[in-house]
């Protein structure tokens, strides 16, 4: 096949910008082809895991109906196993750890709520989580890992109970002016409707606090 004078030169040029920069584009196209899989891909593996788990979060509450601690946990083993980063095992984890606290195993309840503080999906699953933790920390004296587990509140709204957490926590070791300003604190956090600042302002009272 022949090609006049100017189709030669424009091959030329051709040839010449694809040299110069024909892997740069390629690399590119390369990039915006994998990107695109890559989104696709991950909204696929996303729905399919999202199904996976909601599959296991069911066996959870089947063991939950059954009342057998030993199911119960096992259901549980098969969550953090095949699930552990969805939003289902935070919820799974805190009823989990409820049957087990009910059940009178008060040592794997607190073991499987502090998974939940640490790792559940959902702010106020650890809020829970924490806040649950606490109070059978503090049922067990263990007053020190209490007072790291309510250190820090993963959601504002749960403030108020953090708050007023401290300052049974507080009361309990006789730390007074702790306990205070903790109650003081979940006051000035709670909404003035609320039907919990009754209850806070006779902690308050009982440890030497006014009126608010």
């Amino acid at each position: 096949m022949s090609y006049n004078f100017e189709e030669q030169e424009q091959i030329a040029q051709l040839r010449h910008f694809w040299e110069r920069w024909g892997t740069q584009i390629s690399a590119g196209v390369l990039a915006v082809a994998l990107g695109f899989a890559g989104y696709y891909g991950w909204q696929w593996w996303q729905r399919n895991e999202g199904v996976k788990a909601a599959a296991v979060f069911e066996q959870v509450q089947v063991a939950l109906q059954s009342n057998s601690p030993d199911k119960i946990q096992q259901a549980w083993a098969v969550m953090q196993s095949k699930a552990p980063g969805s939003a289902y095992a935070g919820m799974a984890a805190l009823a989990v750890a409820k049957a087990l606290h009910d059940a009178g195993k008060n040592a794997e309840a607190i073991t499987i709520l502090q998974w939940a503080a640490d790792h559940a999906e959902g702010k106020s699953e650890r809020a829970v989580a924490r806040l649950n933790l606490s109070a059978l920390q503090i049922d067990a004296k263990q007053y020190a890992d209490a007072a790291k587990t309510l250190a820090e509140v993963p959601e504002p709204t749960f403030a108020a109970l953090f708050d007023l957490r401290r300052g049974d926590l507080a009361a309990l070791q006789g730390q007074r002016d702790a306990a205070r300003q903790a109650y003081e604190a979940a006051l000035k956090a709670l909404p003035a409707e609320s039907s919990e600042r009754a209850a806070v302002q006779q902690r308050l009272q009982a440890v030497g606090g006014g009126a608010a």
